[in-house]
């Protein structure tokens, strides 16, 4: 069973917010898919090259760290992950689908990304998010995320730019 957590958005309902384990790949694939194809822009792969990975690759996927998936009214309607690389902790492939965003979906998935940060003992993480995404920005802006400064170009007329966040500490039970 893949770990669930429960979360009031500012919408309409509750946004579950699962865990997905390898035999989440299904879901994973159907959501991550309907991301490129809806903000093909955002993404550093293509609708075209993920269509092609097969069973395997999607279940590696879903084998990784931290992915979640966002699910409100029984539809699948977000994604993003928490992912250790270069020695830090880096939030990812986050995607709302439009007819959710603003309802408090973005921040059941970046809590859920949050929570393993700070299981793992961290107390910072890092994003990137496309310089021409301002409602992308303003979002993690209001939860607490800071521009670094650092600025990486991903293709031509793209910029991503990093944003990190100094956690609090994990509530004492």
């Amino acid at each position: 069973m893949e770990p669930t957590y429960d979360a009031t958005g500012g919408g309409s309902g509750k946004v579950l917010v699962t865990r997905i384990a390898p035999q989440g790949w299904k879901r994973l694939r159907d959501v991550r898919l309907a991301a490129l194809a809806e903000s093909p822009e955002m993404f550093g792969s293509s609708l075209a090259r993920e269509q092609g990975f097969d069973e395997a690759e999607w279940r590696r996927r879903a084998a990784r760290p931290a992915t979640f998936l966002a699910c409100r009214d029984g539809l699948d309607v977000g994604i993003a992950g928490a992912y250790e690389l270069d020695g830090g902790w880096r939030l990812a492939g986050m995607w709302i689908a439009p007819s959710v965003r603003g309802t408090g979906v973005v921040e059941a998935l970046v809590d859920a990304c949050e929570s393993v940060v700070r299981e793992a003992g961290a107390t910072t993480v890092a994003l990137g998010v496309m310089a021409d995404n301002s409602r992308g920005r303003d979002a993690y802006l209001r939860l607490g995320y800071r521009f670094t400064g650092e600025r990486k170009h991903v293709r031509e007329g793209r910029d991503e730019l990093t944003m990190a966040k100094t956690l609090p500490p994990a509530a004492q039970p």
